[in-house]
C-alpha cells in the first residue's frame, strides 16, 4: 500500500493500539449518546448526511478494520474533541472584538473586517517582527497529540489514530490526495502549511532570509529577515475564521434533496464523500475509512496553537 495513505494510517493505528493497549476511560464511549455509534456519528454535525450514513455502514460492516471497542472510542473522542473546540470559539471572538476596538474605531461584533485584522497585522509586523514570527510559526508533531491529550482529553484509541494522521499531514504530498479543506481561508492555509525536520510544521515563506538571496552583510538578525505580507494575510484570515460561526466548513450537499438535517448546527467535521467509503455491489475493490476530517482537525489544532501564542503576546504588551 502507498505510504501515508488512509490504508497505511489504519494499519499503523491498529499496530500501535494493539502494542500500547487501551485506557480505562475508553470502556464507556456510548455514554456520549444514547443511540450508540450511530448517534455519535450523527453528532459530528458538519459530516454530510450521505457521508455520515456511509461512515456508519462502513463501521458496522464485516470489512471494518476496527475492533468494536476501539471503533466506538474513536467516534466518541471525535465528538468530544469537536465539542470542546466549539466552546473555545467564544474566546477567539472576544479577542477579535478586543483587537478591533483597540483604537476605539473597530467593529464590536467580530464579524466585519473593521480594524481588527489590520491592527493585528501591524502588531505582528512591528512588535513581533520577523524573528518573533519565525519562532512562533513552528510546531513539532508531538505537540499536536499532546494538545489532543492534555487540552481536549482524547483517549488512547483516538490518540493512536491521530498519531498516524499527524504523520499523514506532515507527508501529505506523498499521499497524492486532493486538498482536504473546505472554505477559502482553510484552503489557503493548507496550501502554505508545510513540514520540515528542523522546525516541524511551519508556514512556508512567511519569513525569508534576505541576507542569503541578496548577499546583504548585516549583523542584526532582524535585518536579515523579511516578512511576506501576503502569506501573513493568509494566516490572519485563517485566524479570524476561528470565531466561527462554524468550527469547520461543510462541503456541498450530496443528498438528492439538497438538504441536510444538521444545516443549522455549528460545524464539527467534514469527511470524504459517501462514494469514497462504499464498496459497490459486485466490486472487488475494498474501501476503508477516510481520515479527511481528522486531518482537518490536525490543521485546526496547529492553527489554534499559533493563534494562542500571538494572542498571549498581544495581551502581554497591552
Amino acid at each position: 500500500m502507498p505510504r501515508y495513505s488512509d490504508n497505511w494510517a489504519v494499519s499503523k493505528a491498529l499496530f500501535d493500539y494493539t502494542a500500547g493497549g487501551s485506557c480505562a476511560c475508553c470502556s464507556f464511549p456510548t455514554l456520549f449518546d444514547p443511540n450508540g455509534l450511530k448517534g455519535l456519528i450523527s453528532s459530528v454535525s458538519d459530516l454530510e448526511t450521505d457521508a455520515a450514513n456511509a461512515e456508519y455502514n462502513a463501521a458496522v460492516s464485516e470489512e471494518s478494520p476496527w475492533p468494536p471497542d476501539m471503533r466506538d472510542s474513536i467516534w466518541a473522542d471525535r465528538v468530544k474533541v469537536r465539542y470542546k473546540m466549539k466552546k473555545e470559539m467564544a474566546d477567539y471572538r472576544a479577542f477579535w472584538d478586543e483587537v478591533g476596538n483597540s483604537d476605539g474605531n473597530g467593529d464590536s461584533d467580530g464579524n466585519g473586517d473593521g480594524e481588527g485584522v489590520e491592527n493585528l497585522k501591524q502588531f505582528c509586523m512591528t512588535e513581533l517582527g520577523a524573528v518573533g514570527l519565525r519562532k512562533i510559526f513552528q510546531m513539532a508533531r508531538s505537540e499536536v497529540t499532546d494538545m489532543l491529550s492534555n487540552r481536549y482529553s482524547a483517549c488512547s484509541a483516538y490518540g493512536t489514530v491521530m498519531c498516524a494522521v499527524v504523520e499523514q499531514v506532515a507527508n501529505f504530498k506523498m499521499t497524492k490526495y486532493e486538498v482536504d479543506s473546505r472554505g477559502l481561508e482553510e484552503i489557503e492555509l493548507e496550501k502554505v502549511l508545510q513540514y520540515n525536520r528542523f522546525g516541524g510544521f511551519v508556514i512556508e515563506g512567511i519569513v525569508s532570509d534576505v541576507s542569503c538571496s541578496n548577499d546583504i552583510d548585516v549583523k542584526n538578525e532582524e535585518e536579515k529577515l523579511e516578512i511576506n505580507q501576503d502569506v501573513l494575510d493568509v494566516f490572519l484570515a485563517s485566524m479570524k475564521s476561528l470565531i466561527g460561526p462554524k468550527l469547520l466548513e461543510r462541503g456541498p450537499s450530496t443528498s438528492k434533496s439538497g438538504k441536510n438535517d444538521n444545516d443549522e448546527d455549528e460545524g464539527g467535521a467534514d469527511d470524504a464523500d459517501a462514494e469514497e467509503m462504499i464498496v459497490k455491489k459486485g466490486s472487488k475493490k475494498k474501501k476503508g475509512p477516510s481520515f479527511r476530517s481528522d486531518r482537518r482537525i490536525v490543521r485546526l489544532i496547529i492553527l489554534r496553537h499559533w493563534a494562542d501564542q500571538i494572542i498571549r503576546k498581544y495581551r502581554e504588551t497591552r
